[in-house]
């Protein structure tokens, strides 16, 4: 099966070894309930999403990359048997519903949010 997939021309451009460091697949890096969210198909949309989540650095940026998200997912979706669409149709909805919903901590960890600076006080 052949889909075309959008992403940033710099995420095409990333070696496997950079790729391998910025991006998991599906699920949230690093969690223990990754071995229990199938990859299949939607492994590459994924891999894009995490990426434009390393690069974003505000809101728009999170959004732009859940649309982007979303929009693979469906590409997927619908180069598939037909067979098979309405149930990866449903795994789409839900993979795009979890970024959207929680996201956030993923897409913001270790930012900078407005130019702000941090410095370390007591407690």
């Amino acid at each position: 099966m052949k889909v075309t997939l959008y992403a940033p021309k710099e995420y095409w451009e990333l070696t496997e070894k950079q790729k391998k460091r910025i991006c998991n697949g599906c699920g949230a890096k690093g969690s223990k309930l990754n071995a229990f969210i199938p990859q299949g198909k939607f492994r590459e949309a994924c891999n894009i999403h995490d990426y434009m989540y390393a690069v974003g650095k505000n809101g728009n940026d999170k959004r732009k990359a859940d649309r982007v998200f979303i929009n693979n997912l469906f590409r997927i979706v619908d180069a598939s048997p037909r067979l098979l669409r309405p149930i990866r149709k449903m795994q789409a909805k839900s993979y795009y519903l979890a970024v959207d919903k929680f996201g956030d901590e993923a897409f913001w960890k270790g930012k900078i949010v407005d130019g702000m600076v941090g410095k370390e006080v007591a407690l």
